[in-house]
Formats: C-alpha cells, structure tokens, sequence
C-alpha cells in the first residue's frame, strides 16, 4: 500500500496536480535521476502504471473528463455547501483509510492530465481537490503541509518564437518556492477559509513580482524581498487555527541564469 501510494503521488507531482511535501520533491520529478527512472520501470504495480501511462498520454485513447469515472467520483464532493464543511470533515470524507486515500489519488491524477481550463468546474479540481489531496497525503506520510508557489514576469514580447514555437520575451524571472503551513485545528477551519488563505498568498506573492521593476529584480535582491513580502502575508493571513510560514525559495532564475537556491 505504501508503494501504491508513493507511485501515485509522484505521477501527481509530475502532472502538476499537487504540491510535494518537502522542496525538493518537484526538483528531483522534473530531473530524475537514472535510479529513479530503473525503480519506476521495475515496479509492478498494473494499476499504478495505467494511472501514469494515462497522465503521459500514452494511453489511447483519451476519455472525455466529464465522461470519466474519476471525473464523476471526484465532482460528487462538490456537494451544496460543501466550503461551509470544516477541512476534517470534507477530508474525511474524501477518504478515511489507506485503501481509500490510494483511489482517491489515482481520481485526482487521471483528471489532473485530461480537464480543461474552461470545464466549469477547474477551479473546484485546481484548488479545493488539489489543496485536500495534498494534506491527506503529507499526513499520511507524517509530513508537513507545502504550498508550492510558482511566479513569473515577463517583458519585451519579441516578433518572433522560440523553437517550440512559443513567445519569446526579452526580460524573463521565474521563481519557485514551497511554503509550509500548518492547520492545528481541521474541525475549526472551513474548506473556503483554507482554500482563500492559500490562494491569496499565491496571488499576492505574483502580484507582487509583478509591481517590482526589472532593475530591481536585476540589481536588487529579489530573492531576500520575496521573502521578506512572504513573511508579511504569512503574518497576515494566519489565524489562530491556520499558521502559514515565508517561502523558502529554491530555484530563482532571471534571463536564464540562475539555479536551484
């Protein structure tokens, strides 16, 4: 079962659905190393491998996600009301045991590879779905809450396309940072105080990036005030039930020089 569950988060971690428990688990998903890629051909998991064939596109063919059986599994928690529930609630519901954890997992993975932006109900799977299935895991692993934080600014849109035929821009930042948060008390939070809490940290941490001139980002130390503005939000949006830390920034990178912090 432990197994199971391992496999099912790292086939999540690299389909973007969730964040990882510690700040070098997006890192090593993204560059894995020789071992990594033997351990993931040995497994036998027949379950687990269809779950990761699927999330690669190399099943075929590609069910519709409102069609899907995890898509239907996964939309029932959508319930009237269901923000209102508390965080213990809503998780337990999601799923109690280690059985219930690995299909509620391997649900969030097939329809993290096949929704679209536009299907109406993206934001529920992006954040309430994301932010749960995280939890459930990190505490099953015994591990702390990581909010993954991605920002990026961009300018000086050029008249031509990269390889990929992607815009190519003159000034380019990115940054990517885990932030650790706590909730002491699930029976005290709801699901949409959690939830805006989270998203309101990722929101500002980008809109503040954003407002920074690109000789400040250039010449200043932009890794030191992203923190520092981290700090501030994490002050502000904790509450006595829901403590939210500053990012720990682990890869900075400004018109591709930069590496992992």
């Amino acid at each position: 079962m432990k197994k199971c569950l391992h496999i099912i988060f790292a086939v999540l971690l690299t389909a973007g659905a969730l964040t990882g428990c510690a700040s070098q688990s997006n890192l090593a998903l993204r560059n894995p190393s020789p071992e990594q890629n033997n351990a993931a051909m040995q497994s036998n998991e027949p379950a687990i491998i269809q779950t990761a064939l699927s999330i690669n596109g190399a099943s075929s063919p590609i069910v519709s996600p409102t069609a899907s059986a995890a898509y239907e599994k996964l939309i029932a928690y959508k319930a009237e009301g269901y923000e209102q529930q508390s965080v213990a609630d809503f998780s337990a519901a999601l799923a109690s045991t280690p059985d219930e954890l690995t299909e509620f997992l391997a649900a969030v993975a097939d329809v993290s590879n096949t929704i679209s932006s536009d299907d109406e109900n993206y934001e529920f799977f992006t954040t309430t779905i994301t932010f749960s299935s995280h939890e459930l895991y990190c505490e099953h692993k015994g591990e702390e809450f990581t909010l993954f934080v991605s920002m990026s600014k961009q300018s000086g849109l050029c008249d031509y396309l990269d390889e990929a035929g992607e815009p190519v821009y003159e000034f380019n930042c990115f940054v990517e940072s885990n932030v650790a948060y706590s909730i002491d008390n699930p029976k005290l939070v709801s699901v949409a105080e959690r939830d805006k809490a989270l998203l309101t940290y990722k929101e500002e941490m980008q809109n503040y990036l954003n407002g920074l001139s690109e000789t400040e980002i250039t010449d200043g130390d932009v890794k030191t005030m992203l923190i520092d503005k981290s700090a501030e939000l994490a002050d502000s949006l904790s509450t006595e039930n829901m403590k939210l830390s500053p990012c720990e920034i682990y890869l900075l990178e400004i018109n591709g020089e930069g590496a992992i912090q």
